[in-house]
């Protein structure tokens, strides 16, 4: 029989598995678009796109939880065609949790097509496969078997007594998405009374992948996320302002998890639209609120074809006794390789 410290090991795996929906997950979701929808492969202005995102947390309740991602998508045949393109990308991420490293990698590719429906509408579907691997380090863990009763605490010398290692597991992985998109035209080049929006949904895990670190244990699976998501951007008119309310969805088993808010984009120098002798600039600041978890600040720089993001999650669950409202720091890098004359549907 596995003793106390291997139930506590659990019950502290699965709680935070519990808290964070189990899937690893972005605060600036609108960064780490394939991650979220599928069907978001390939929905930019441009050629080619590379974000990297990068995440640390809970630093004050113990071991820091760090995520990495990386992803890359482009459209193909996107500016010749008159009807639609097919889109391709890849996502990458890795995530390491805790003392005991729980660690979970997964590797996806996506394909997708994004059909037009109208001068100012596209519809846009994508499949995505792959895989993930999830390990535990060992090393670390102490038993109740080391209890050492003449020093009164853990001593690594003795024996703990467990002959049944965790093992490392590999798993496939399959997922859809759907994504609608709307705009409309400003009615000159200065006036930015134009808007765009989308709304999407996608599903992950369709598969119901099996998972189990312990031989001995019973075989779980993991449940199928479904996520929904809808975001726009609206010019206030003759001014050089954008705003752009937001919300994120998904559900995962009994754990759901809610972003509403908004983002205030800010031109500070407009590209020209015949020479591309001059770099766009604009600056971003906002806000997301995760129901009954975090309040999120968000800022964000772009200069020409890179963007870089910062924000931050000030806890607000009852876990800011132990984090004093500390939550986690989160990085993107965007890089997009657009062409100034490229048409596109956004």
């Amino acid at each position: 029989m596995k003793n106390q410290i291997i139930i506590s090991l659990f019950i502290a795996v699965i709680t935070i598995s519990a808290t964070k929906a189990q899937d690893v997950h972005f605060s600036q979701f609108f960064e780490a678009p394939q991650s979220v929808n599928p069907a978001m492969t390939g929905y930019f202005v441009g050629d080619h796109r590379f974000i990297v995102n990068f995440k640390d947390q809970w630093r004050t309740v113990g071991s820091p939880y760090q995520t990495y991602a990386f992803s890359y998508d482009m459209g193909l045949n996107k500016t010749s065609s008159e009807t639609g393109y097919l889109a391709v990308g890849a996502l990458l991420y890795a995530d390491k949790a805790g003392d005991l490293n729980l660690s979970t990698m997964q590797a996806m590719l996506n394909i997708g097509y994004h059909l037009k429906i109208s001068d100012n509408q596209s519809f846009g579907a994508a499949i995505s496969g792959g895989f993930g691997q999830k390990s535990i380090d060992m090393t670390n863990a102490q038993w109740d078997n080391q209890y050492d009763i003449n020093t009164g605490g853990h001593n690594p010398n003795l024996s703990s007594g467990e002959t049944d290692p965790f093992n490392t597991f590999t798993y496939p992985d399959l997922g859809f998405g759907l994504l609608y998109t709307i705009k409309g035209a400003e009615t000159s080049m200065t006036s930015n009374d134009g808007f765009r929006a989308n709304i999407g949904a996608g599903v992950h895990h369709i598969n119901s992948p099996k998972m189990k670190f312990y031989s001995a244990s019973d075989t779980s699976k993991l449940s199928p996320r479904i996520s929904a998501h809808g975001q726009a951007y609206f010019g206030i008119s003759n001014t050089n302002l954008a705003i752009g309310p937001g919300f994120f969805y998904y559900n995962q088993g009994k754990m759901q998890e809610i972003y509403v808010g908004a983002n205030f984009r800010y031109m500070l120098k407009e590209r020209s639209r015949y020479t591309g002798f001059i770099n766009d600039a604009y600056f971003t600041l906002g806000g997301f609120y995760r129901a009954a978890d975090a309040a999120i600040a968000f800022a964000q720089i772009e200069l020409n074809d890179f963007a870089l993001g910062v924000s931050y999650d000030f806890n607000v669950s009852k876990l800011r006794v132990a984090t004093t409202g500390r939550g986690g720091l989160e990085l993107s890098l965007r890089y997009i390789i657009a062409p100034i004359t490229q048409k596109s549907f956004y």
